[in-house]
């Protein structure tokens, strides 16, 4: 029987400073069979790249970059960008690369566009136009108050409508106030025959004829025709407070009996002076105003 050389016997120990291990044995800089990780680095070479720090494995899906730095695309860690690994721009996650700060968010800085135009402000507008103002006010002042909340166009023209609507309340006032007016020449005569208020006659107007009793309108006509009394003399009575019907009568008559006598005037035919006098309703809104005429028997 030959002998077995020494280093082919399993049970001779490894020869001093070299060889192979024995059969279980760990091969000199590797851990033990079982506990995983990588050979530790020689003595005073520090941690190459890759390698756990000491007294550990890495955890379960590796180690992250260093702050502000991502691996190269291709070199391990995480997948390119469109792969499922890096999140998208603006939610969080790992940091932009160094220089580059923040991800902008697209259309962050942009207001969403404009919406359709308020009907609330076309109707407003319309009504506006053709001189319905209650209902022109009340659609545009809604469409004014919906339309930034609802994102929409068309404040331009809620206000035209409001605008138009003033304008024509202006028109009714103004109309209001010249109801009645007679058409008169330039020295003032009137020209037409025509239903008007006893507050718009003047001193030289001719009526048509006259009645007792409430007044609340009277035909003037032009005096170079036949005609039932013409005026000499208007004037308000004192102010305060309602008198009486009998007093403002009174007090009308006496009024317009003395200015006939001041104007020391006879008369072409026998005549009579007659007064038109302010009502009680009349004299509550500042209407005191005594018209004079003097009327043909």
């Amino acid at each position: 029987m030959e002998p077995t050389p020494p280093d082919q016997n399993p049970e001779q120990p490894p020869p001093a400073g070299g060889g192979y291990p024995g059969p279980g044995q760990p091969a000199p800089g590797y851990p033990p069979a079982g506990q995983g990780g990588y050979p530790p680095p020689a003595p005073g070479q520090g941690v190459p790249p890759g390698y756990p720090p000491a007294g550990g494995a890495p955890p379960q899906g590796g180690y992250p970059p260093p702050p502000g730095h991502y691996p190269p695309p291709g070199q391990g860690g995480y997948p390119p960008p469109g792969q499922g690994a890096y999140p998208p721009p603006g939610q969080g996650g790992y940091p932009p690369p160094p220089g580059q700060g923040f991800y902008p968010y697209p259309g962050g800085n942009q207001l969403p566009p404009k919406g359709k135009v308020s009907v609330l402000a076309v109707l407003g507008f319309i009504f506006g136009l053709i001189s319905i103002v209650p209902v022109s006010v009340v659609l545009s002042i809604i469409a004014l108050v919906q339309i930034p909340k609802q994102n929409q166009r068309g404040r331009g023209l809620a206000i035209a409508g409001l605008v138009l609507s003033a304008l024509w309340l202006v028109v009714y006032i103004l109309a209001a106030n010249n109801a009645g007016e007679p058409a008169r020449d330039a020295s003032g005569q009137v020209t037409t025959t025509v239903n008007t208020r006893p507050d718009k006659l003047r001193v030289g107007d001719c009526v048509t004829s006259l009645q007792a009793g409430e007044v609340k309108d009277i035909k003037v006509q032009p005096c170079d025709q036949p005609n039932g009394g013409k005026v000499f003399a208007v004037f308000d009575l004192p102010a305060g407070n309602w008198p009486g019907l009998a007093a403002v009568q009174a007090a009308a008559e006496k009024g317009c009996t003395d200015r006939f006598n001041a104007l020391n005037q006879q008369a072409d035919k026998p005549s009579v002076v007659f007064f038109l006098h302010p009502a009680e309703d009349g004299w509550s809104r500042g209407d005191h105003g005594t018209t004079c005429l003097i009327v043909p028997r």
